[in-house]
């Protein structure tokens, strides 16, 4: 209760009288008696859980994360995640920094502190990658994060199409105008309910702070095309032409798959073995439009500047071994989408780790193949999963001996090629209980659980930020900002355990 509440609301009148009906004779303490619980008696505990849980963990990946309020608070994360011996995930945040300064050079040395500041200590043996998001990368580099890199191409995409732009404002007038008249709002629902026979929608309005906010409002834009024309015959409105609506459907098209791609690697169970395929069908998809949309001068143009950004902010991921090796070891899409090259590094970098990493001999009983929750009406609707289902249909699977001259590693070559045959699982399956459940290739569960615990993207801040505005509220009535970090640690390893703390 205490880490969802202020502390203002355990002092006021409704909370007092509730705990005086529920027992007489407890007193409310003072702020303090709460904070010193909070951040000593249960904070020690947090320590010791986060102990335990890395110490199950052979390699961890690590993400950096930071968010920022409109009045100069935020919210510096870093968490961690990794697959213990047994093939379940663990996700931990191992560290948080309550930020009420904006200053830049104390950000970046808070930033570069905080793996040394951590209570718990993470062995540099077991650290696999370090996953920065856009406010967290370093000066003059990329985000690893692939959420943030995409949003870079969208926005990059956008700013260099004046003409997307200037129908962006055209929508935004018109949002802007319902915003601020109710009696407007009223009469376009009256026309929606009443002349359409419709059920009404709403307006989403521009908001600055979201990547895809343009997208989403020239959408809802569209969405009332009909009573929209039908109110601009009554009243003065900013007018749309029919070729600028059909500019702002196409573009919706456009944008589709690139919203699905961040809303699955923004999930944190989402690993870096997908962004390969992903950015694979995102290519295909934008080549696609790029041919299909040349009537439209401005979509086409917008088409093949986010293709650009695409190949050249994701050129990185085919020889990244971690992605590879990543793809790699996801029965799900093995060598699907790797060339002849590609799949040379990755043979050669299964014989290295394997050189150097022990056997794992606490392999698991076999377990039955489960699918991981995904609706058939939702695969259906989804533009980003056809076109890679249809990548992944059409292409055909390498099953070939990899070819190393390391012939004293014929029997790792042969398990190789014994997985290389085997056909890839459905992509709603879980690919840890594949493995799991295939204990013949326990010689691979080492690597398995290094490169399959790196996330798709750094875990975001900003969700943990927005539930938390009330320690902002305590920090600006006295609570120290270490305090309002450690709560916030507490809150957000709660919400990723699914057991509470004893």
């Amino acid at each position: 209760m205490l880490l969802n509440h202020s502390f203002e609301f355990i002092e006021g009148p409704g909370f007092v009288n509730f705990i005086r009906t529920l027992q007489p004779r407890y007193t409310i303490q003072p702020r303090s008696y709460y904070e010193k619980i909070l951040c000593e008696d249960i904070q020690r505990k947090m320590h010791q859980h986060l102990k335990q849980q890395v110490d199950l963990l052979d390699a961890i990946s690590l993400s950096t994360s930071l968010w920022r309020g409109d009045k100069g608070e935020g919210l510096l994360s870093l968490s961690c995640s990794g697959i213990s011996r047994d093939f379940q995930t663990h996700r931990l945040m191992l560290k948080c920094e309550a930020l009420n300064y904006e200053s830049t050079s104390k950000l970046a040395c808070c930033i570069r502190d905080l793996v040394p500041s951590l209570a718990i200590e993470v062995p540099k043996e077991k650290i696999h990658c370090v996953i920065r998001d856009e406010m967290t990368a370093l000066p003059g580099s990329l985000p690893d994060c692939s959420v943030h890199r995409l949003q870079m191409c969208v926005r990059f995409a956008l700013q260099s199409n004046e003409l997307l732009q200037n129908l962006s404002s055209k929508c935004k007038q018109i949002v802007d105008h319902f915003a601020s008249s109710k009696m407007a709002n009223d009469h376009l629902k009256f026309i929606q309910e009443i002349r359409l026979t419709r059920d009404p929608c709403t307006l989403t309005p521009y908001d600055p702070c979201q990547w895809n906010s343009a997208f989403q409002m020239m959408s809802s834009v569209f969405r009332m095309k009909d009573a929209l024309s039908l109110y601009c015959e009554e009243y003065s409105l900013v007018q749309i032409y029919p070729d600028e609506w059909i500019e702002i459907d196409l573009c919706s098209k456009v944008m589709q798959p690139c919203e699905e791609t961040i809303k699955i690697w923004s999930n944190p169970s989402t690993t870096t073995s997908s962004v390969i395929p992903l950015v694979a069908a995102l290519r295909d998809s934008l080549r696609t439009d790029v041919h299909n949309f040349v009537s439209s001068v401005t979509i086409c143009s917008f088409a093949r500047k986010l293709l650009e950004e695409l190949e050249m902010k994701f050129a990185h991921i085919t020889s990244d071994i971690n992605f590879l090796m990543a793809t790699y070891l996801d029965p799900r899409y093995k060598q699907a989408f790797f060339t002849e090259r590609e799949e040379q590094l990755v043979a050669n970098e299964v014989l290295l780790q394997l050189a150097g990493v022990p056997e794992d001999c606490n392999g698991q009983p076999p377990l039955k193949i489960i699918k991981v929750s995904s609706t058939s009406s939702q695969k259906n609707e989804s533009k980003i999963d056809s076109i890679l289902d249809s990548i992944l249909t059409t292409g055909t699977t390498n099953t070939q001996q990899p070819n190393t001259s390391m012939g004293s590693q014929s029997q790792i070559k042969n398990l190789l090629y014994l997985y290389n045959s085997e056909p890839r699982i459905d992509r709603n399956m879980d690919p840890l209980i594949w493995w799991r459940s295939n204990i013949k290739y326990i010689s691979l569960y080492g690597i398995v659980r290094k490169f399959l615990s790196a996330p798709a993207a750094s875990v975001v801040s900003e969700g943990l930020f927005r539930k938390s505005t009330h320690l902002y509220f305590d920090m600006q009535a006295g609570l120290s900002p270490e305090s309002a970090s450690k709560m916030l640690l507490m809150k957000a390893n709660f919400s990723f355990s699914n057991s509470e703390i004893n």
